[in-house]
């Protein structure tokens, strides 16, 4: 019971700065939009405005799948499939052309928060949902019915 309860909070707590994230964006489509990176390819997604909704849709629902534990699996990639380009197209490139040390010192925080998020997001991903530990493996070394000394 309790492990279940610890579960439900961590994947909830997790899941809550992509689900704030998504209800902060989404209110404002048009500004999302324009902090998009310009060297961000979003003509492949027919421009900014449908990165934005995009991105928004992927916090959202992924956050949504992880906390509620329906399929965090899905929820995790949905998630990393946000992560990873925003991670290089708003920090990363904002730290190699930082020109102060503030703003480099800044954007390599933000780095290396979303590596953590990152990490986390994969290592949800590895685990089976329900799944509390590792399973014992089966004993070995003897015949069925027959007692081992």
């Amino acid at each position: 019971m309790i492990g279940a309860l610890c579960r439900f909070l961590g994947r909830a707590c997790f899941a809550a700065i992509f689900l704030a994230s998504a209800a902060h964006h989404a209110t404002n489509i048009p500004e999302m939009a324009g902090m998009i990176h310009k060297d961000f390819p979003a003509e492949l997604v027919g421009g900014l405005e449908n990165a934005a909704k995009i991105a928004v849709g992927l916090m959202g629902l992924g956050g949504l799948l992880i906390a509620t534990g329906f399929a965090p699996r899905l929820g995790s990639l949905l998630c990393a499939a946000f992560l990873v380009p925003a991670t290089y197209f708003q920090h990363v490139l904002a730290m190699q052309a930082a020109t102060d040390e503030k703003t480099k010192k800044t954007e390599m925080i933000m780095v290396l928060k979303n590596v953590a998020i990152f990490g986390a997001l994969v290592m949800l991903f590895g685990y089976e949902c329900g799944r509390t530990a590792p399973t014992a493996p089966a004993p070995s070394g003897g015949k069925k019915g027959k007692k081992q000394s």
